[in-house]
């Protein structure tokens, strides 16, 4: 064991160094996009290698750890699986795009072979590394990373648009918004969780500015994820403050002026609401639905004698405001999976589906997954979160108190924000360089409940 941890620490630290990469790798991918023109980045490929790397070290330590064992055969029938979809795809669909299909089932194999590793990691290696301090601190030089690069873009007028038109945002020198607001919006939550754990005076406002800089960066960005992270946040903090306080929990810095930072930029969140990308963003989009529904009129004008329904037209708008017409394409994928062959309910429709033209995903990712490998698919592939999440429930139960407190408060807010993000917004299973954000914080929060009931 011991010589093998030796052999192993700076793989080990690497893995998790990879994290405090990722919004480099990500200004890199906007660089070669934006002016090399390349479409095949450097983020891809590293996060590629980063993948086959983590796999293989599962393989490797598969005879040192049950989890290790259990991670690769769970990745082996995950693999024949696949090759089954493809051959599937390749039978059934109206049209067969070889290379987007491997590049879709990549990037969602991505967050399960990532996932089980960390948990590997944690589990095994953290009595003799400090795995939790490594965690934290590479959450936050990411976090500040992100939120220093995304004042320099906007004070400097070098920000990308988060929109082409229309609405108003920014996303500084990352190219996805999407996946930009994801990604901050589980990183939050920690980064608070390490202010309130650092903060016993006043004078150590200091540790709140990497928190006020993610902050910022979610709410510039424009999107309804964005600003909804940090008043969740924002919420969840306080209330976690003052219930430790109440309850004189002593391991939290000082929780009086932690609660009170915190109500501060909460109030300050209110007053400068009507001012954010998001709140004129919202009457952008509900004056666009007015607009469409003025011109639906005029085209087709009702025949005399129909009424109205005003209230499946409301329920339209109000699924267009939350979704950003997500729905529309739910319906279409309902409809192929309806017409598609038994074949392909089970093993799934691939790529985009059954599109006879242009493929476009719904962006809903528990859909979007389905839909794509299909009921074995996706029971096969969310089968290692949800064995962490009822094992996490399990063990909290034991102390239910504790998640009113910081800690599991805000790691639990992290884990539930991309989870939630997963179904209302996408480009979290689906997106690489923000599922190993979901993974990290899911390992991390497994072991550490496993470790305080071993």
């Amino acid at each position: 064991m011991l010589k093998s941890l030796q052999t192993n620490e700076k793989i080990i630290l690497l893995f998790f160094y990879f994290i405090a990469l990722q919004p480099v790798i990500d200004v890199l991918t906007t660089f070669s996009i934006t002016q090399l023109q390349i479409s095949a980045t450097v983020g891809v490929l590293i996060r590629v290698l980063y993948m086959g790397v983590s796999a293989l070290f599962l393989l490797i330590n598969w005879k040192n750890s049950k989890i290790a064992k259990f991670a690769v055969i769970y990745l082996l029938a995950w693999g024949v699986f696949l090759l089954i979809n493809l051959g599937v795809s390749y039978m059934e669909k109206p049209l067969f795009y070889f290379g987007e299909e491997i590049k879709y089932l990549v990037k969602l194999s991505y967050f399960n072979v990532v996932l089980l590793n960390f948990v590997f990691l944690f589990r095994y290696f953290s009595k003799h590394l400090n795995l939790a301090k490594v965690f934290f601190h590479n959450m936050m030089i990411a976090a500040i990373f992100i939120g220093i690069v995304m004042v320099v873009a906007i004070l400097t007028g070098t920000s990308l648009e988060a929109y082409e038109w229309t609405k108003t945002g920014f996303t500084g020198w990352f190219f996805a918004g999407n996946e930009l607001g994801a990604s901050l919006a589980m990183i939050l939550p920690i980064v608070l969780y390490f202010a309130i754990l650092k903060t016993e005076k006043l004078k150590d406002f200091a540790y709140w500015i990497p928190f006020i800089l993610v902050s910022f960066s979610l709410i510039m960005i424009g999107t309804k994820v964005g600003y909804g992270a940090v008043a969740i946040t924002l919420v969840m903090g306080l209330i976690s403050a003052v219930f430790a306080l109440i309850a004189k929990v002593s391991h939290f810095g000082n929780l009086k002026v932690s609660a009170a930072f915190t109500l501060a930029l909460l109030i300050v969140l209110g007053a400068v609401t009507p001012f954010t990308p998001v709140f004129m963003n919202t009457y952008a989009h509900i004056d666009l639905l007015e607009d469409q529904r003025e011109k639906e009129k005029e085209q087709e004008p009702p025949e005399e004698g129909q009424v109205e329904e005003p209230v499946e037209e409301e329920e339209s708008n109000l699924n267009s405001l939350i979704l950003s017409n997500r729905d529309l394409f739910l319906n279409q994928f309902g409809e192929y999976y309806a017409e598609a062959p038994v074949t392909q309910k089970f093993f799934g429709m691939g790529y985009a589906g059954n599109f006879e033209e242009v493929p476009k995903m719904i962006e809903m990712d528990y859909s979007d997954v389905f839909y794509s490998v299909g009921i074995i698919g996706a029971i096969l592939y969310f089968l290692p979160i949800l064995y962490i999440g009822f094992s996490a429930v399990k063990n909290v139960l034991k102390e239910f108190k504790a998640i009113f407190f910081p800690h599991y408060a805000l790691v639990i807010s992290s884990i539930v924000l991309g989870l939630g993000i997963a179904h209302f917004a996408g480009h979290v299973f689906t997106a690489p360089g923000v599922s190993i954000y979901l993974a990290i914080v899911a390992a991390y929060f497994y072991h550490h409940l496993k470790t305080q009931h071993a």
